[in-house]
């Protein structure tokens, strides 16, 4: 599909992969170590199947995104997905592989832009919204590793 968007992110985490899963897996903990990417997010369950969750978010474009994301699959510590509608409708699946003492965190995130004006911009401006999606990554890289060490103790796996 032209207007989809295929992203593959890999990195390590170097904290418990108990305490990586359940940052990964509740978005209510977002706001708290993905900034400023994650402006609000409102669920009113833990994180389970069928748990639906609201999402505020934006990336270093002058613009915000609001999605509503619902967990679809959840096998514990090591892997869920959902499934997105809104501005971005599409899934994102994340893996947690045990890796050398540390965590090996694979988020395959694959969108479309449904919002009118980004969708009209994308044949266009795909580089430049890629770029954002990059940065926006970054900032969860920065974030996950000194929030999960902080909930769950040392590292290891």
């Amino acid at each position: 599909m032209a207007d989809e968007y295929v992203f593959i992110d890999e990195w390590d985490v170097d904290a418990p992969l108990e305490a990586v899963f359940d940052a990964l897996a509740d978005a209510r903990t977002y706001p708290e170590w993905w900034r400023p990417v994650y402006i609000a997010v409102q669920a009113d369950c833990p994180p389970q199947v069928g748990c639906v969750s609201r999402h505020e978010f934006k990336g270093r474009l002058p613009y915000h995104l609001k999605t509503r994301s619902e967990i679809v699959r959840l096998e514990r510590p090591r892997a869920f997905e959902v499934s997105v509608v809104g501005d971005l409708t599409g899934e994102g699946t994340w893996t947690l592989t045990p890796a050398d003492g540390k965590v090996h965190v694979h988020f395959d995130w694959r969108v479309i832009a449904d919002r009118p004006l980004l969708r009209v911009l994308t044949p266009v401006l795909r580089p430049v919204f890629r770029w954002n999606h990059s940065w926006s990554i970054k900032r969860a890289i920065e974030g996950l590793e000194p929030y999960a060490r902080s909930r769950g103790g040392g590292a290891g796996a």
